[in-house]
């Protein structure tokens, strides 16, 4: 009987395999507190959100979402981190700035609820956060285009069979993208407030050549 007992006491509450299911469940709630969180951010102002909104949505309670995550601030920047750590993480492992910037537009385009939720953040006057996997993004892609730019490689070919409508879309989006998250460009992309003037004269001039050197025939010998 006494034998009979002690096992059940090696499987009771502090045993290893009991701590493993609860870890596991609490990692599996966090997830769906976060995926709930991301889509209400993603369509309403964040002042509109509320922790029981998101409990409600995940299908936990109230004092569950603060227990695994904190407040509304503290869910916001999970949100947001949860995203950029991978990002940041691919970032790095790339070869190239070329490289680079398709992983970091594929991973834009590809999380949209995660992207809204961001655009909208800063559209909507959140406070930024200063991420340290965000800050690293910046980095990264910053010392990347430096080599890039005193290497003396030359760029390969244009791009051949751009659509002008893309062409069109993706610069407008720039743009737009621009303003709308231009308040955290600054301190991610170690960009100086007091040169605004020329930093906007710069991006002018970066659209202009990248849709002359698409739309020209003869955009390959242009590069040479």
């Amino acid at each position: 009987m006494a034998k009979h007992a002690s096992k059940d006491n090696k499987q009771g509450a502090g045993s290893p395999e009991t701590k493993k299911r609860a870890r596991s469940s609490r990692e599996q709630t966090t997830k769906e507190i976060l995926d709930a969180a991301e889509k209400l951010f993603a369509d309403r102002h964040p002042s509109d959100v509320t922790v029981r909104d998101v409990a409600e949505r995940a299908g936990v309670t109230h004092a569950l979402v603060h227990q695994y995550i904190g407040t509304k601030g503290d869910l916001l920047n999970a949100v947001i981190q949860r995203v950029a750590t991978n990002r940041a993480a691919m970032v790095r492992k790339s070869n190239s700035l070329d490289e680079a910037l398709r992983v970091l537009v594929d991973q834009i385009v590809s999380n949209r609820v995660h992207s809204k939720t961001l655009v909208r953040s800063a559209m909507d006057g959140v406070e930024y956060v200063s991420l340290k996997e965000r800050i690293q993004t910046g980095h990264a892609l910053i010392e990347l285009a430096r080599k890039t730019a005193a290497s003396g490689a030359r760029p390969g070919p244009p791009p051949q069979g751009i659509d002008p409508r893309v062409l069109i879309a993706a610069i407008s989006a720039m743009a737009f993208g621009w303003a709308a998250l231009e308040d955290w460009s600054w301190p991610i992309y170690e960009l100086d407030p007091a040169e605004k003037d020329e930093v906007y004269r710069q991006l002018g001039q970066i659209v202009s050549y990248l849709a002359d050197l698409v739309l020209r025939p003869d955009g390959e010998k242009a590069a040479e």
